[in-house]
């Protein structure tokens, strides 16, 4: 029961208190997990929190806790059982056969988020890969009823031990061919911005919903579909922030992150975030309006971490600011992130954040001097694309030129042009 299939279903949802966690914590998890359910078309019925040393391994809630739920399951005629945490596959079928309703824990939902929001061939394949990563280890159970209802010699092989083996090969072969469609995919986006090396490379991330998509159609006038609901984009998209810089400047816009972001999904989802590794700026967006705005950013940096992108520079923007309704909330943020950029893309004008970008880039051009013989005229047009020409001499020797460019693109152009033994960096120029 996925898909359309959950709309107007009654969820309701589980957590476990345990010393581990704060009850902020397990508050605004819970919270979290209401707008993933909601986003499925669930209604949210309640939330049920048991307060344990630690989680059950057999069936997550205690056996009191339990029967308790069984009766308000009933009572209430709730439909579905969301689970804020990963189960096991014996925890998630034995609270099936306990409950009698079907459950899912936080994983499933936020998989099946990504598969509802799918659009593209390579976001459909990434999130089916996630899903048959997470099904495989979880088959056990999902045909153990045929054992049980025929019976079966003891130390034989039932029908449903049998039909596992069938499952796991044909699923283990599926992803076989998903991984291979993934590289092929992957190789096909280096190619592409392999002919966008010369461009600079600015990409948003951050929490889900936090406005990316919108604020990325406020600074370059894209079209980018905007929703006001999680992971609303899965694919990655880049438009033009400054075409008459040089060299140019891309903006990208890619999928959101959350709390506990399935590991399926960070690996499947690694070609399309490789654009998040590969940028030379990225824009931290972050919902100031939001009440664990800071918690959102520890989040976004945990993911940046994980996929090996932390050390790309970061400029944080403080977006939906026309929606703090406390001032000191907008006050206390500024005065804590000096360095930040506030904004709000539905009121704001976006030449100042344009100008910031423009810059933080600008700080890190040199200037040198090159020299390029009339034979190798052709080239000029290059130079002009990767970097901004500030003096331009026709000798009698050749064209005399004064360049400011990046250092990578530099190193591009010193590969076809010689460059005179003066060159110098310039900090701000």
């Amino acid at each position: 029961m996925t898909g359309r299939v959950l709309e107007g279903q009654k969820a309701l949802l589980i957590a476990v208190h345990t010393p581990q966690r704060s009850s902020d914590d397990v508050s605004e998890s819970l919270d979290e997990l209401s707008e993933l359910s909601s986003s499925l078309g669930c209604q949210v019925a309640g939330q049920v929190v048991q307060v344990r040393p630690r989680i059950d391994p057999g069936t997550f809630l205690g056996s009191g806790k339990l029967a308790e739920l069984r009766e308000r399951v009933k009572r209430d005629g709730i439909d579905i059982a969301v689970v804020d945490n990963n189960l096991s596959p014996s925890q998630g079928g034995n609270l099936e056969r306990v409950l009698g309703i079907l459950v899912m824990d936080r994983t499933q939902v936020i998989l099946e988020i990504f598969s509802q929001n799918a659009r593209t061939h390579e976001s459909a394949v990434q999130v089916n890969l996630a899903q048959l990563e997470y099904m495989l280890p979880r088959l056990v159970g999902m045909w153990a009823h045929l054992d049980r209802e025929r019976g079966g010699i003891e130390g034989s092989r039932g029908p449903g031990e049998k039909q596992i083996d069938i499952d796991r090969s044909l699923i283990r072969a599926r992803i076989v061919r998903l991984r291979k469609e993934l590289q092929r995919l992957a190789k096909e986006w280096r190619t592409q911005r392999k002919r966008r090396d010369n461009c600079l490379l600015v990409s948003l991330v951050g929490y889900t919903n936090a406005g990316k998509s919108t604020l990325m159609n406020w600074l370059t006038d894209a079209d980018v579909l905007v929703e006001d609901r999680l992971f609303a984009t899965l694919d990655s998209t880049t438009r033009v922030l400054e075409r008459d810089n040089r060299p140019s400047i891309l903006l990208s816009d890619t999928v959101g992150f959350i709390r506990n972001l399935p590991h399926e999904l960070v690996a499947s989802f690694r070609s399309t975030l490789e654009i998040v590794r590969q940028a030379d700026l990225l824009l931290h967006v972050v919902d100031l309006s939001h009440p664990g705005y800071e918690e959102h950013i520890l989040t976004t940096e945990a993911v940046l971490e994980d996929i090996g992108a932390l050390a790309v520079p970061r400029l944080l923007v403080f977006n939906k600011t026309d929606r703090v309704t406390d001032k000191m909330v907008l006050l206390l943020a500024r005065k804590r992130y000096p360095e930040a950029e506030f904004a709000s893309a539905l009121e704001d004008d976006p030449g100042q954040l344009r100008a910031h970008i423009a810059a933080f880039f600008e700080k890190r051009m040199i200037t040198a001097p090159l020299w390029l013989g009339y034979r190798d005229s052709a080239e000029l047009a290059k130079i002009y694309r990767w970097g901004r020409v500030d003096a331009v001499r026709y000798e009698e020797d050749g064209i005399h030129l004064t360049v400011t460019s990046t250092p990578a693109n530099l190193e591009r152009i010193r590969a076809k042009v010689p460059v005179t033994e003066e060159a110098l960096a310039v900090d701000g120029h």
